[in-house]
């Protein structure tokens, strides 16, 4: 079956420029254009309400017509149908409202309406912009291929993980890590430094991360003093000042 082209313009119902004589609500002697007055029990019980011995009347036939072309119509104009307490749902059903475009989760309640459902029954299909911009947050503009995220920590090239503890360990780095020296998180990802300094001159200690020099306290009354710090890539970050103390533990999540 080749491709039907659409019809270039508003679809509209059959008769739905039907005279007040012309067509009425199926079975019915009144004319109304809403769906909600059309689908009545005799729209539903069909051609039984006409009896053996009598013609279905042009206003049903008129009627009829109107109202499944007004369905079609309502689709060619919605795209998708809005969501309903009343319509049954089932698994995977797609439904739209203000908010967006919801899906079904598997054993999902339906009647719950997915704006405030809180993603319990529906799930909220992100838009096109919203997947660009999670991509771009990520360091990578998305351009319409997703490929399996890489958690081994290092950058190949196709991607980059910002988030601390993914593909990252903890690594004691005392014996490298010197007083007054100056270092870069050239990761390519934020790094977690936990730095453990013992009173070793009844002094303070100072720390610098990316030009900000933070100052700590006396070290003869807290004998041991913790520093956590998350380090965001590219930032430098150390040009540690003991003042007479000594670092006992310096730790990087990296």
């Amino acid at each position: 079956m080749a491709k039907i082209d659409r019809y270039s313009g508003n679809m509209e119902a059959f008769a739905a420029d039907a005279l007040s004589t012309e067509r009425t609500i199926f079975g019915d002697t009144a004319q109304s254009d809403t769906l909600d007055a059309n689908i009545t029990t005799d729209f539903l019980r069909g051609w039984g309400v006409v009896g053996v011995n009598e013609n279905p009347t042009k206003q049903d036939f008129n009627g009829l017509a109107f109202t499944l072309g007004q369905l079609i119509a309502y689709l060619h104009q919605r795209g998708i149908a809005e969501w309903n307490t009343a319509q049954e749902y089932f698994d995977g059903s797609v439904v739209t409202t203000d908010v967006g475009v919801y899906r079904l989760k598997t054993g999902g309640d339906g009647s719950i309406d997915p704006d405030i459902d809180g993603g319990v029954n529906w799930e909220l299909i992100p838009t096109q912009a919203k997947v660009d911009a999670k991509a771009a947050i990520s360091g990578q503009a998305f351009s319409g291929n997703i490929s399996a995220p890489n958690l081994s920590g290092t950058n190949t090239g196709d991607q980059t993980l910002s988030e601390i503890g993914v593909g990252q360990t903890w690594q004691d780095l005392s014996g490298s890590r010197s007083a007054g020296i100056t270092y870069t998180n050239s990761t390519g990802k934020p790094i977690n430094l936990f730095l453990v300094i013992e009173d070793g001159g009844n002094s303070g200690s100072t720390f610098s991360i990316d030009g900000i020099s933070l100052t700590y306290g006396n070290l003869a009354n807290l004998q041991n003093e913790s520093i956590s710090l998350v380090i965001p890539n590219g930032v430098q970050y150390g040009n540690l000042q003991l003042n007479g103390n000594n670092i006992r533990h310096w730790l990087e999540l990296r």
